[in-house]
C-alpha cells in the first residue's frame, strides 16, 4: 500500500487505483451476472493448414492447400495470413479446410469446413476453443468495388428492358382485345331473331 500512496504523491493516478476501479467495476458486473464473453483475435500460431476446392470455369474440380507460419527459426518472417490466387473465378469456393495442430496424445483431429466462402474476400477464422473445432468462427469481409456497380447497373437495365417489352406487348394485347370487341358488336346476332 506504501508504493501505491508514494506514486500517487508523485502526481497522477496510480496503478493502484486504476486495478481497484476495475476490481469494482467487475464485481458489479458479476453480482448483476452480466458478464461479457469477447472472442480473442490472438496472434498468429505456427502449423496451420488451410484448403480449398472449387470448380474452375473449365468445370474441373481445383484444389489448393498452404501451411502458415511454417518455420519460426532463423528470423524467418512470413506473413500472418493466407492468400489463395483464384485467378478470374466467379464460383464460390466450394468447401474450405482450416485446421491447427494438435497435442501428441489427442487423436481428434482440430479442423472445420466452411462452404460457399464468396471469392475476392478476406476470411478470417478465429480458433477459439483450439480443442473444440465446431465452435470455431469465421468472419467475411468484402470490399466493394467498381464492380458492385456495374452489376447492380446492368441489373436494373435488365430489368428496365424487361418491363419495357412487357408493356408494349400488353398495350398490343389490349389493341387486340378492343378490335375483337368492336368485330363482334358489329356481327349480326341471328339467335337475336
Amino acid at each position: 500500500m506504501g508504493g501505491c500512496r508514494r506514486r500517487q504523491e508523485a502526481g497522477g493516478e496510480s496503478w493502484c487505483e486504476r486495478e481497484r476501479a476495475s476490481k469494482r467495476v467487475a464485481g458489479r458486473a458479476a453480482e448483476q451476472g452480466a458478464w461479457v464473453f469477447v472472442s480473442p483475435f490472438g496472434v498468429n500460431q505456427p502449423g496451420p493448414y488451410v484448403m480449398y476446392t472449387s470448380v474452375d470455369a473449365n468445370g474441373y474440380l481445383k484444389n489448393a492447400s498452404a501451411g502458415q507460419l511454417s518455420q519460426s527459426a532463423h528470423f524467418a518472417l512470413q506473413l500472418p495470413y493466407t492468400v489463395f490466387g483464384l485467378g478470374r473465378s466467379a464460383n464460390f469456393l466450394d468447401h474450405l479446410y482450416v485446421g491447427i495442430p494438435r497435442p501428441l496424445r489427442e487423436t481428434a483431429p482440430r479442423q472445420q469446413e466452411w462452404t460457399a466462402i464468396i471469392p475476392n474476400s478476406q476470411l478470417i477464422v478465429i480458433p477459439f476453443p483450439p480443442n473444440n473445432p465446431h465452435n470455431w468462427s469465421a468472419k467475411l469481409y468484402l470490399t466493394p468495388s467498381n464492380i458492385v456497380m456495374l452489376t447492380a447497373i446492368a441489373l436494373i437495365g435488365v430489368c428496365v428492358f424487361i418491363l419495357v417489352i412487357i408493356a408494349i406487348l400488353h398495350w398490343q394485347e389490349k389493341k387486340a382485345d378492343d378490335r375483337e370487341k368492336r368485330q363482334e358488336a358489329h356481327r349480326f346476332h341471328f339467335d337475336a331473331m
